[in-house]
């Protein structure tokens, strides 16, 4: 089992949908993926996923040993290979490096690839999982904050750092000490993965738990980061 972290050193770069979208990916390749949601009281999954309605149990009801882990993972509405455990709309106690490597080991008997969403690593180790995914907007306070946060998670004995740069404009506004992708990564110190761009369409998808058009380069860029994310040499889409 492969395990995947999304994180970004500023809010609002949109993890959450990177999460989902890169798991719906990964699912279509025949990879069992699930997406576990960590940020206990800013659960978001269930709704981008369409399963709002169908979940009855989450981490927190795990934790306090209310359900077991089985019972809370849900089945998304994307593909029958892709799951959520989600996160409990309230803040859970309990959970910490032990319980996520445990729960690590439990789920790789029956997962392909966990996408895991809303990690805190102030309170769990990045060597804890295969790659580290650094999701940013190309904007200079993003950059700045992404780069101080990938140099604290080399420090921590991240495995493997990688970068998404989301929400892409057709024209990038001038930013300080940033002309190009290349500047971008030479100041966060990863290595780029994907580019997102910029897409009502992938908008409107996520707020109303929609499938992507399969026609549009939003789902060639995740089938591709899906690809890439499992080893496979194919090209960085753009447009």
């Amino acid at each position: 089992m492969k395990s995947i972290a999304i994180t970004s050193g500023k809010g609002g770069t949109g993890k959450s949908c990177i999460a989902a979208y890169t798991g719906a990916a990964l699912a279509m390749q025949g990879r069992k993926t699930l997406l576990l949601e960590l940020g206990c009281g800013y659960r978001s999954l269930d709704i981008i996923a369409g399963v709002q309605d169908q979940v009855v149990y989450d981490i927190a009801d795990v934790l306090s040993g209310f359900c077991d882990l089985e019972k809370a993972i849900v089945q998304t509405q994307y593909h029958e290979n892709l799951f959520l455990l989600p996160a409990g709309l309230s803040p859970a106690a309990g959970v910490d490096n032990a319980w996520l490597g445990g729960v690590l080991r439990t789920l790789s008997t029956e997962f392909d690839m966990v996408i895991l969403d809303g990690v805190d690593f102030a309170a769990f180790s990045p060597r804890l999982v295969d790659i580290v995914l650094q999701v940013l907007t190309p904007d200079t306070l993003c950059i700045r904050a992404c780069a101080q946060q990938s140099r604290a998670l080399c420090e921590l004995g991240a495995k493997q750092l990688r970068l998404v740069i989301n929400q892409v404009p057709a024209e990038i506004l001038p930013m300080q000490g940033a002309r190009d992708f290349d500047d971008i990564i030479d100041q966060v110190g990863a290595q780029l993965i994907a580019v997102i761009p910029e897409s009502p369409k992938l908008r409107y998808a996520s707020n109303n738990a929609r499938r992507l058009d399969p026609e549009s380069i939003t789902v060639r860029v995740f089938g591709n980061l899906a690809g890439r994310l499992q080893g496979k040499r194919l090209p960085l889409l753009i447009r």
